[in-house]
């Protein structure tokens, strides 16, 4: 466990944070409503992964511009990995709420 997050248990909790935050976005934008804290970070755990891959292989850094913009219109200055985790978790855990939608509606038939 100690190499997975290199002994740092910060590297932990924001992964749990972040993966909470994503699930609660992508469950709220894609069902209105959330799931619960646990199956919110799982959820959002799981998307940073599909959203990381996909980002990964089209070569794009998510969370660039948002930071951008904030900074020049408000003065704010926001870390870009965080706020990049934050979007390609939500994303990839959008298209996993997305595709579970298929899976479930192609198995009621």
């Amino acid at each position: 466990m100690e190499s997975l997050f290199d002994g740092n248990i910060v590297n932990l909790f924001t992964m749990v944070l972040v993966g909470a935050l994503a699930g609660t976005l992508a469950a709220r934008i894609m069902k209105g409503s959330h799931f619960g804290f646990v199956t919110n970070a799982i959820l959002g755990i799981a998307g940073a992964v599909v959203g990381g891959t996909i980002f990964n292989f089209l070569g794009l850094t998510p969370g660039v511009e948002i930071v951008k913009t904030i900074d020049t219109t408000f003065g704010v200055q926001l870390p870009q990995n965080f706020v990049g985790m934050i979007v390609s978790a939500t994303l990839g855990a959008i298209l996993i709420l997305w595709i579970g939608g298929f899976i479930k509606v192609g198995g009621r038939k």
